[in-house]
């Protein structure tokens, strides 16, 4: 099956080269291109002799945003080890610098070539290596059990859609899935889906979403004002943030907020695409719609000269915080089948959550804030149309929305430690089986 696999990844790369080395020319996958293919720097190397680092792999921003809290409870575990956090998407990089200053390197994850991937886990020799979520790479945990090194899956998660597709290939998974140590999962549903793939049950717990425990970032009101102010909005102002939205969905927001100027003159609307290179396709949807907008990064005062446009944010790892200044907020790649994307960091400013019909990849916490009143979901722009006019006509009702979702994220926490306590167990039983270096030892 292995056979069949490498097969169809090199004719996969092979078909896709043309592509590729066009892009590469350009420069968009210049950066990293070497860490790739399993080649590190010769400053890496000599910083990792020796060193068994504890290895995190986020593959992209989602990812490294819920893998932060791990990182930084590994170092508050492990102060003296080395901690490596890898990413496959520049996105993810720049998050990753951005928010985890307690990795000691963020690199970019190996092409699951079977070489590529024995070179960087020759280089890297980790104690452990933690996946967040179900970044499955066969080739990549196949070479890690060759090694005797340890896998985790931490907050894994199987949708339907990926359980229906895993389940086509469930004899080539079974054999991927022995070669992980732990699959600790976010629900008990999760579980189920990964034992029914062929992971041992006695590797598999439930642990609850690491993301309840993301370190949320207070915004003072001073700080709510300051960023109005950079926005160049008013502070009495109310504004409409859709945030990571995808193709087909900026339409029916610029719909939705024409309707709502006709009656509410005070308000702004704040899109913040999800990939910030489609900037440039939402200021042309924008445009057509007869309405004006500004990129964020080119509000050089507060007084813009263009009177109150659109605001889209080509930044990248601002619109967290942004939510702070929100009124209402919508939350993209739910109004089209994608999965929808992280509902918390609005919640968590206590804001009304809207969002589509398509969570599948947030399904756990869609639900929670669903049955507890904390999050609104619609089915179409009709239905989203209703809901935005329901909340802008009754303020009790959005403070009470607000306050039941904050209290589904305190009620949901504490999965971090369970896992912190999961790895903690790998690290201790992989000294135990192996004859490890006492300097080694010291920084555990």
């Amino acid at each position: 099956m292995y056979l069949l696999y490498n097969l169809f990844l090199t004719a996969s790369i092979i078909l896709i080269l043309p592509w590729w080395l066009l892009n590469l020319v350009k420069g968009k996958y210049r950066i990293g291109f070497w860490q790739r293919m399993g080649y590190y720097s010769d400053e890496i190397k000599r910083e990792l002799i020796n060193q068994s680092p504890i290895w995190v792999h986020a593959v992209s921003v989602g990812e490294v945003i819920a893998s932060t809290p791990l990182v930084k409870g590994l170092r508050r575990e492990y102060p003296d080890a080395k901690i490596i956090l890898s990413t496959v998407t520049d996105t993810g990089q720049q998050i990753a610098k951005e928010r985890i200053k307690e990795a000691d390197y963020i690199i970019y994850f190996p092409f699951d070539f079977s070489w590529s991937v024995k070179r960087a886990l020759n280089t890297i020799n980790p104690i452990v290596c933690i996946i967040m979520e179900t970044e499955l790479w066969p080739n990549f945990l196949r070479e890690a059990n060759k090694k005797a090194i340890p896998v985790a899956v931490i907050n894994g998660r199987i949708s339907e859609r990926s359980f229906k597709r895993y389940r086509m290939i469930s004899l080539f998974m079974k054999s991927v899935l022995e070669s992980v140590r732990l699959f600790s999962m976010q629900t008990e549903e999760d579980a189920k889906r990964i034992i029914a793939l062929g992971a041992d049950k006695r590797n598999v717990n439930v642990s609850g979403n690491i993301k309840y425990d993301s370190e949320f970032k207070e915004i003072e009101e001073e700080k709510v004002k300051e960023i109005k102010n950079t926005l160049g909005v008013n502070n009495n102002d109310r504004i409409f943030i859709a945030g990571s939205t995808h193709p087909g969905e900026e339409e029916t927001i610029i719909r939705l907020y024409s309707h709502i100027l006709k009656n509410h003159a005070d308000f702004r609307l704040v899109i913040a695409p999800r990939h910030i290179d489609r900037v440039g396709d939402v200021e042309e949807i924008v445009k057509r719609k007869g309405l004006a907008s500004v990129r964020k990064s080119e509000i050089q005062n507060p007084k813009s000269k263009i009177q109150n446009p659109i605001i889209i944010i080509d930044t990248i790892g601002e619109l967290g915080f942004m939510y702070s200044i929100a009124d209402i907020v919508f939350i993209g790649g739910s109004l089209i089948p994608h999965g929808g994307q992280n509902i918390l960091e609005p919640a968590f400013y206590k804001k009304p959550v809207i969002f589509g019909k398509y969570m599948m990849n947030f399904q756990e916490i869609a639900k929670e804030m669903i049955l507890s009143g904390g999050g609104i979901q619609v089915n179409d722009e009709k239905e989203l149309i209703k809901e935005v006019d329901g909340l802008i006509n009754n303020g009790k009702k959005m403070i009470e929305i607000g306050e039941k979702g904050y209290q589904v994220i305190m009620k949901n926490r504490g999965a971090l430690q369970k896992n912190l306590e999961l790895i903690g167990e790998i690290i201790s039983h992989r000294f135990t089986q192996t004859n490890t270096d006492k300097k080694i030892l010291k920084r555990f």
